[in-house]
This record gives C-alpha cells, sequence and structure tokens, in this order.
C-alpha cells in the first residue's frame, strides 16, 4: 500500500469511532464556549499595560490567551494521542499484528494519530472561530500575516508531532505515559507563555522558557495574529528544531520497538 492509502486507512478507521460519539462534539463545544468566557472576562481586570510581552500586540488579554489556548489544544492532543493509540493497539492486541506488516513502524506510528491532529488543529480554529464570533475578538492581520501564521502553524505541528511520538516510544518501554504526559503539559503551559508573558517568570525560568520552539512558535503566531513584530529568527528555529526532532523522535522509537520485541513488553499491557 502506498504511504496516502495507509494514512486515509487510519483516518477512515478514527473517523468512524469518533463519528459514533456525537454527543462528545456538542459537549466540547460547550466545554470551549465557557472556557472562552472564563478567559473573556478575566481579561476584563487584567489591565493591558501589565501584559508586558515585549510587543505592542492588539486585542488584551483576551486575544493573547485565544492564542495560546488554540495552541496548547494542538499540542496536549499531539503529546497524547500518539501515546494513547498506541496502548489501545497494544491492548486489543493488534499492535504486534501492525508492526509485523511490511509497512514502517515510523509511518504507522504517525498514522496511528493523523485524525487527532487534523481534529485537534480544527478543533483549535473552531476555538478562535467561536472567541470572534460570541465575543467578538478582532486580529490585526492582512494576506501576510496569514501566510505567517499557517507557515508557523505547519512548524509548530511538526515540531508537536516530534514530542508525541517521543511520548510513545516512552509507552512502548514502560507501559505508563501519564505522568510524563501531565507533566510535559503542564510544563509547557508554564513556560510557554501560553497564560502570560514568560517575562513574568523568574529569570533562571524565563531565560529556559525563552529557548523552548514551543515559545518560539507561540510568539510567533501570536505576533503575525495579533499585530506584532514576527522574529525571523524564531520562525527559522522552530523549523530547524521540527526537522532535528521529528527523525530524531521516530529513530528512539523504533530502538524502543525493538527493546520490547527483545525483552517481550510488546505483548504486555
Amino acid at each position: 500500500m502506498s504511504t496516502l492509502a495507509i494514512l486515509a486507512a487510519f483516518i477512515r478507521r478514527d473517523v468512524g469511532i469518533a463519528t459514533s460519539y456525537r454527543a462528545a462534539i456538542v459537549l466540547g463545544l460547550f466545554s470551549t464556549i465557557l472556557g472562552l468566557a472564563l478567559f473573556y472576562y478575566l481579561g476584563q481586570i487584567v489591565d493591558p499595560a501589565q501584559l508586558d510581552s515585549g510587543q505592542d500586540l492588539s486585542g488584551g488579554y483576551f486575544a493573547y490567551a485565544v492564542v495560546g489556548l488554540a495552541v496548547l489544544e494542538i499540542v496536549t492532543v499531539s503529546l497524547y494521542s500518539f501515546s494513547v493509540k498506541l496502548r489501545q493497539e497494544q491492548t486489543t492486541g493488534t499492535l504486534e499484528a501492525l508492526i509485523a506488516t511490511p509497512t514502517s513502524p515510523s509511518l504507522i506510528i504517525l498514522s496511528s494519530a493523523i485524525y487527532e491532529l487534523l481534529r485537534a488543529t480544527l478543533s483549535a480554529l473552531g476555538l478562535v472561530a467561536l472567541a470572534i464570533l460570541v465575543f467578538g475578538l478582532r486580529f490585526d492581520i492582512g494576506p501576510g500575516s496569514v501566510t505567517v501564521a499557517v507557515v508557523a502553524l505547519l512548524g509548530c505541528l511538526g515540531l508537536f508531532a516530534s514530542l508525541g511520538v517521543m511520548v510513545a516510544a516512552f509507552t512502548v518501554v514502560f507501559m505508563r505515559a501519564t505522568p510524563l504526559l501531565a507533566m510535559v503539559s503542564t510544563g509547557l503551559a508554564l513556560l510557554g507563555g501560553v497564560y502570560f508573558p514568560i517575562s513574568l517568570l523568574p529569570a533562571p525560568l524565563e531565560s529556559i522558557a525563552g529557548a523552548l520552539p514551543f515559545t518560539w512558535g507561540l510568539d510567533v503566531l501570536r505576533a503575525s495574529l495579533l499585530g506584532g513584530d514576527v522574529d525571523p529568527l524564531q520562525l527559522a528555529g522552530l523549523f530547524a528544531s521540527a526537522a532535528l526532532l521529528l527523525p530524531a523522535s521516530l529513530l528512539i522509537f523504533r530502538r524502543a520497538l525493538r527493546r520490547a520485541r527483545q525483552t517481550g513488553a510488546l505483548a504486555q499491557y
């Protein structure tokens, strides 16, 4: 089978599963609106002068938070989906059968979560759309800034997929990755500037936060959507990080599979 055929097969399977739980989609919509309302009214008591992100961003705290929440939605799903899908295959007894096929393990792990990545991206776009339609959020954008935002989003997806594959490799070896997932997602939310500028952090943490590719991607997205100045070095660093981490994460995953085969842990759950 071709790569596209394999990707399509995984997407069809996951779409069929997701559409059988329509109530979850409706509940998720209301949950998103309630979350946006929380940050909208919180933004009413935040002094824009205190929002020192190093740039003159439009839209106040609510716009700042919405972009952060949208990116956090994608990275959280990316972190969880690869390991969760892998664990499902393991507990249902289909993982060994998949690995035994001629298909590359790298393609299998990437394909297993492709639907979740697409769904998370659409969910993030839906969150932004609700912020615009329900709460009157306005972005300072033009054709050029939209293009930059799309390019930055693609770089973020590559970076987040790399992190997700690494967590999946951890799951293969150690079976349970829940504590690691919680630590990484919380750490990114804290250090990545999702809810507040990293300039508010203590100096050592600010230095660490400023060196994270996640922070670079979020900064570029915010700047492109909220009228700030895009840093080309951050955008280049984001893509360089994704280009280095994705092959490295796939290599780590293949080695984790090899070790699991040797120890007989591949079929354990």
